[in-house]
């Protein structure tokens, strides 16, 4: 078990250079003294990739960290000093230490006490989740400098960071978890000594939020306080009391607080409907994004089919994709390049006709490959047979020149035509059923590209272990999805290195494969959720016709002509040189608006699935360079060459209101299919509560019913949950004579929930 009064610090080599981001030394810190020493250089409290500073090299942490400045408090009595911050953390592992602007002017502000703090915290290895856990932390202490939140934080050094080292016993993580399920801690009617700072000062808060600066707070603060044992000094106590006030007058200053008057209402709660767990309003596919000969096509085939044009809409952008994979990389910047590979999934129940979809969008690509190898068949025999002849004059060779009848000379030609021999296989454009070894095999043979085509979703099995083996193995999907060399030795059997692999999937499933996938930690873990486009679209299911309009012919060969156009290797680049498709001015202007606008959602609007979310602009602009190939029918019989392809501003917009689309079907995917337990819980507890039938109840009346809840903690985020989709209402709660423990929190229950 790590040790929580342990911190890991790696420093620089040089003193306030904020240009710098090279941080190589790492050192323990168990005390002031070690700190103080560390702290002379400029430091951080992460280890990042090559020791270079940035948000995407983030490796990991087990230190939160935080910066108080001070900044906008006019009045000296109302700074947060060091006592308060220890009397607010107490019992968390915590180094206070001061900044190098502490008591000094800092531009145009005046002199105020400035410090750095770094709490011991669980280990994270995900940036985004470190960064919203600050964001957590600041929504809690709005005494927190907001600038300083993001997963490359770092600190200048000081020759005096005259820090204090404060042991404790419990993480950061599980001192906000405390916090925000507002109860204090089972027990006693003792506060024993290590832990009478901390919940002194959490009571004191509570009961300001609830009732004001007023006496019967007062009263309930010096009554409790009566519960210390030992007693605490008076001045000790007077400090608690002032730290809290400080703490309440920061709060009162927050848009969302409620003052105790209106936290304190007694009238009903007007109820609406609630918001369903079950059910989104989901927007529909944009087939105006499609190139003009590709959307006739899949809108007649979801008529022809009777599905949702979402499943064929997904299918043509994974097919064209397919087809052009590993052939041509899109030049967002200069130093930002994207593959044109997707990885997507249609998720449908059964009896929606996916086989139906999968086969009409594919039809295409089989026919391409049927008759290129048709073509080409005598070739594949003939490198097949030169194959053999070369491995049977290599046999001959080796024994001559092992017994001494044949000099080096001989050796050295057969060996340098089986180094420059290429056996030609046939072509394979798409696998099925396939294992991941098998798969790498497959994009081996085929100059490292490769799809995944099927309506099953077998192949999730077989990446969690459940068919071919007990490990997980989904390095070539990870790889694959991002050009990463692809490396693989096996004992009595030939290694294979795939340098620039590209591999698209296509996967239509049901929900509960789905749900196997979200609810795979390591899948999620290690980004492969991540990396998918789904579409959840609505079922047609009990409203489809039996007499459909055919699919037109001329819509059929236009979107055949296209698919040929992107398959045809005369008309495309190879995969060892592939061509660079360019943004234009305006499609550049459009995609950084939309980076920007993405940027400042993935803490807030899309804090649940920001692992997905932090991808999209990747996708769009795959997106974008896919339809652009798709939108210049290349043709190879003209003496002139191609001009380049680059990305215009309509193309672009339409890549972006496609990734709008896959925006909301991810965040549906991922709360309906189990990436978000919370969900989970929030039905649980909904089904025993109208399993009840009670109006109104305590938290411990719920603990009671949801046995599955070992702790309140564990409650509380589902009570919020509820509270805020409607089902729940939080009750006033008073304050018990004498100081005692308050009554639990009651809820009232919206009367729809016995309706339903």
């Amino acid at each position: 078990m790590p040790d929580l009064n342990e911190f890991t610090f790696w420093n620089a080599n040089c003193v306030q250079n904020p240009k710098n981001c090279t941080y190589p030394n790492k050192t323990t810190v168990t005390s002031a003294a070690s700190f103080n020493e560390m702290a002379r250089f400029d430091h951080v409290s992460a280890e990042y990739k090559g020791c270079y500073r940035a948000n995407e090299n983030f490796i990991s942490s087990d230190v939160q960290c935080g910066d108080i400045d001070n900044d906008g408090v006019c009045d000296s009595k109302d700074w947060i000093t060091r006592d308060d911050i220890h009397r607010i953390f107490d019992g968390v592992p915590h180094i206070i230490s001061e900044s190098k602007n502490h008591m000094k002017p800092k531009g145009t502000k005046p002199a105020a006490p400035r410090y750095h703090v770094f709490w011991k915290a669980d280990k994270e290895t995900d940036p985004d989740a470190y960064a919203a856990f600050k964001e957590r932390l600041y929504r809690h202490f709005p005494f927190l400098d907001k600038k300083a939140l993001d997963a490359a934080r770092y600190f200048d050094g000081t020759d005096k960071p005259n820090a204090v080292f404060y042991p404790g016993t419990i993480t950061i993580n599980e001192f906000l978890d405390r916090l925000e399920a507002e109860e204090e801690p089972p027990s006693t009617d003792i506060i024993n000594e290590g832990s009478r700072n901390n919940t002194l000062f959490q009571f004191a808060v509570r009961a300001l939020k609830r009732y004001g600066n007023c006496e019967e707070s007062r009263k309930g603060f010096r009554d409790k306080a009566n519960q210390c044992r030992p007693p605490l000094e008076k001045d000790e106590l007077n400090g608690i009391w002032k730290s809290a006030m400080k703490y309440y007058r920061r709060i009162k200053e927050q848009p969302d607080y409620v003052p105790p008057d209106e936290y304190n209402a007694s009238e009903e709660p007007q109820w609406e409907s609630p918001v369903p767990f079950d059910e989104v309003t989901l927007p529909p596919f944009p087939v105006h994004a499609l190139p003009e000969r590709v959307g006739p096509y899949v809108e007649a085939v979801a008529e022809a089919t009777q599905t949702p044009v979402d499943m064929a809409g997904t299918a043509a952008l994974a097919v064209m994709a397919s087809c052009i994979q590993g052939r041509y990389l899109v030049e967002a910047k200069a130093d930002w390049t994207e593959p044109v590979n997707l990885y997507a999934l249609i998720v449908a129940e059964p009896s929606e006709r996916k086989s139906a979809v999968t086969s009409l969008m594919i039809k295409p690509v089989n026919l391409f490959e049927r008759e290129y190898n048709k073509v080409h068949a005598a070739d594949v025999e003939k490198s097949r047979i030169q194959k053999r002849i070369l491995e049977k004059r290599q046999h001959s060779v080796e024994d001559r020149v092992a017994k001494g009848k044949a000099d080096e000379s001989e050796l050295d030609s057969i060996v340098s035509e089986i180094a420059k021999f290429k056996e030609l296989s046939p072509m394979q454009l798409y696998v099925d059923d396939v294992t991941p070894e098998k798969l790498i095999s497959v994009m081996a043979e085929q100059g490292g590209i490769a799809s995944v085509i099927s309506a099953e979703g077998g192949i999730f099995d077989q990446l969690a272990g459940g068919m071919y083996s007990k490990s997980v193995n989904i390095d070539v999907f990870l790889k694959g999805h991002a050009g990463d060399t692809i490396r693989i030795d096996r004992i009595g059997r030939n290694s294979e290195s795939i340098t620039s692999p590209a591999l698209t999937l296509l996967f239509a499933v049901q929900p509960n494969v789905l749900s196997g996938l979200m609810q795979n930690n390591t899948f999620r873990g290690r980004g492969l959720t991540a990396r998918f486009l789904y579409t959840v679209p609505s079922t047609q299911v009990g409203k489809r016709k039996y007499r459909t309009l055919p699919i037109p012919l001329e819509a059929e060969r236009q979107y055949h002509s296209v698919i040929n156009n992107l398959l045809d290797r005369e008309n495309n680049p190879g995969t060892d040189n592939p061509e660079i498709i360019t943004l234009n001015e305006e499609a550049d202007k459009l995609l950084e608006a939309f980076a920007t606008e993405m940027e400042t959602k993935l803490r807030t609007d899309y804090a649940e699935f920001s692992d997905w979310a932090g991808k999209l602009c990747g996708a769009v602009v795959r997106i974008s360079g896919i339809l652009c190939r798709a939108d210049n029918n290349r043709c190879s019989m003209f003496l002139q060459e191609d001009e380049p392809l680059e990305v215009n501003g309509e193309t672009m917009q339409r890549a972006i209101d496609l990734g709008r689309y896959y925006t909301e079907h991810a965040r549906a995917a991922y709360m309906l299919m189990g990436a978000d337990p919370i969900v989970r819980k929030c039905q649980y507890v909904l089904k025993a509560i109208r399993n009840s039938g009670l109006a109104e109840l305590s938290k411990r009346d719920i603990m009671r019913l949801c046995r599955g809840f070992k702790k309140a903690d564990e409650l509380q985020p589902v009570l919020n949950r509820l509270c805020e989709y409607g089902y729940l209402a939080q009750k006033p709660t008073k304050m018990k004579e004498g100081g005692g423990r308050p009554s639990s929190q009651s809820y009232s229950v919206n009367p729809e929930l016995f309706q339903s």
